[in-house]
């Protein structure tokens, strides 16, 4: 029954929409629409869990949805040349649905993805707006916490 009514719903005020915007000569154009498509599933995906919260599994693709739909959003109104610097938003978009759900289920097994997708993102992010080769830092910043931990490890071992 309320399914019936979201949709008489959304059906109405896109109808209403294109017949008002015939009516008043307003440009209409798919491109400002299609986004929704994505965006309404990502939304009702956040809105089930944290109303009923139950089945935290719908969080990540609740996040991705929603995340790729507020980027294509941002494409229809500043043009799609935007993602030629927002690109790593594909990647940040299953990092934050993922640690939704970690926030949420404290789940230890999301954490090395979570940290992986959002930590590339970000520096992907970095990158395109700074530009500046960021890696050289990661790349030694890895080699210091690597030797780090060759030598906290050896001498566990040898302790």
């Amino acid at each position: 029954m309320r399914k019936n009514i979201y949709g008489g719903i959304i059906l109405i005020f896109l109808g209403g929409y294109l017949i008002i915007s015939n009516i008043f000569n307003i440009n209409f154009s798919w491109n400002f629409i299609w986004p929704i498509f994505i965006l309404i599933p990502g939304l009702k995906f956040e809105y089930e869990y944290f109303k009923y919260k139950k089945n935290p599994g719908i969080l990540i693709p609740g996040g991705i949805l929603t995340i790729i739909g507020i980027l294509f959003y941002l494409c229809a109104f500043l043009g799609y040349e935007i993602l030629n610097v927002l690109w790593p938003t594909f990647i940040l978009a299953p990092g934050i649905g993922m640690l939704q759900m970690f926030l949420v289920t404290k789940r230890k097994g999301l954490l090395p993805p979570v940290i992986i997708l959002n930590g590339l993102a970000i520096i992907f992010f970095v990158e395109e707006f700074v530009n500046v080769d960021i890696w050289n830092y990661v790349i030694g910043f890895g080699f210091i916490l690597l030797g780090f931990n060759f030598l906290v490890g050896r001498r566990n071992k040898n302790e």
